[in-house]
């Protein structure tokens, strides 16, 4: 079969008149028929489908009367679709839709940030309205950086928009030299204590282990005195670690009314595409309840949408009285305990601890007297 018939081809059928001499004139006109094979008073073959009207032209010649069989080809299979003027207009209008859509959101990237400053960098752009669906402009991009830089999450943001994709490439903010993070004013002791061992970073270290401190007294100075005794200052920064005792009296109630789960949830979802939001379910139940957002991108096959669904779930909650046991409470208040602890001295180490409670009047009183190792300097 010859390769062009694949695209548009024909087979027919020619009886009558003189169908050997049109295959002699069929042949000097360098029509190429195949698939010939002799029929009674004729022959059957094959041609492709735009030699087929010079081949009429030489059999109305010769007398010989042509039938087409059948057609066949790509071309033949399209030929309905190219006579539908509605679908190819469809067609052009889907083409300028999408050249349009090119200006808008459709992914973000943010492959060079970890998966914590993903969402953070994602809560902050899309406060500003970057998010799948918008309409970029550059003062738009702009105003995304800026926003990234003053979260105080990152030193250096940059925000490339092309063909839908923005990537989002972020450098993470670094904390401060401890020198630069000094005080010009000197450290002080927050609380009493007896220094187990001191680290300068500048200035003069004014304690030395072993030492017991007062509550204000002055641990790191700014100053310090040469031989010739010029006084040379410098910011105060460094750690001095004390150990010291801390107190903490804790209340927690055998019976307390909370809010609780009931068990009753609801979803909402709201569409963003170009700057519009639409509704796509109706709005929660109003009352007492619990609420959580999430935002989703959505997808077709993998290939992401130009629009962002912001999910709203609603969870039913009513007070209710929660009824505690003693050692349940007691468990509770020495959490609050060392949550205060944390507060007061992140860095604390625990080194003993002396507990007393009692229950009275349906509530159970908790006092802790912690023995830590901790940093002192304020």
């Amino acid at each position: 079969m010859e390769a062009a018939s694949l695209w548009a081809g024909v087979r027919f059928t020619a009886r009558n008149g003189s169908p050997e001499a049109l295959l002699t004139d069929a042949a000097g006109q360098g029509l190429h028929l195949y698939g010939i094979s002799a029929r009674p008073g004729g022959f059957c073959a094959h041609c492709a489908a735009w030699r087929y009207r010079r081949l009429v032209a030489l059999a109305r010649h010769r007398r010989v009367r042509l039938r087409v069989d059948k057609r066949k080809g790509l071309y033949f299979l399209l030929r309905p679709l190219l006579r539908r003027k509605g679908l190819w207009t469809g067609l052009a209008a889907w083409g300028l839709i999408l050249l349009w859509l090119q200006g808008l959101i459709w992914a973000v990237d943010y492959s060079s940030l970890t998966t914590g400053q993903q969402a953070r960098a994602s809560a902050v752009l899309r406060s500003c309205g970057l998010q799948p669906g918008t309409v970029v402009i550059e003062e738009l991009l702009r105003t995304g950086e800026y926003a990234l830089l003053e979260s105080g999450e990152f030193s250096w943001a940059s925000l490339n928009f092309e063909k839908g994709r923005l990537a989002v490439e972020a450098a993470p903010a670094r904390a401060r030299p401890e020198i630069a993070a000094g005080t010009l004013h000197g450290l002080r002791a927050k609380c009493n204590g007896t220094v187990l061992r001191t680290n300068l970073a500048s200035g003069t270290m004014l304690v030395v282990p072993g030492q017991t401190v007062e509550a204000g007294q002055g641990l790191i100075g700014t100053a310090r005195s040469e031989r010739d005794g010029t006084l040379i200052f410098a910011p105060a920064a460094g750690t001095v670690v004390a150990q010291l005792e801390w107190e903490t009296n804790q209340s927690i109630p055998l019976a307390e009314t909370l809010p609780q789960l009931t068990g009753a949830n609801k979803a909402n979802y709201r569409l963003f595409f170009a700057g519009h939001s639409a509704a796509l379910s109706p709005s929660a139940p109003e009352g007492d309840g619990l609420y959580r957002t999430r935002h989703l991108q959505l997808e077709v096959f993998g290939l992401p949408l130009p629009c962002a669904v912001e999910e709203t779930t609603y969870y039913g909650q009513q007070q209710k009285t929660l009824y505690r046991t003693e050692a349940q409470a007691l468990t509770l208040a020495r959490l609050q305990g060392l949550r205060a602890l944390h507060d007061a001295f992140p860095d604390a180490d625990i080194l003993a601890r002396r507990e007393a409670c009692t229950v009275q009047e349906e509530t159970l009183h908790y006092n802790a007297v912690y023995t830590v190792a901790a940093d002192i300097c304020t």
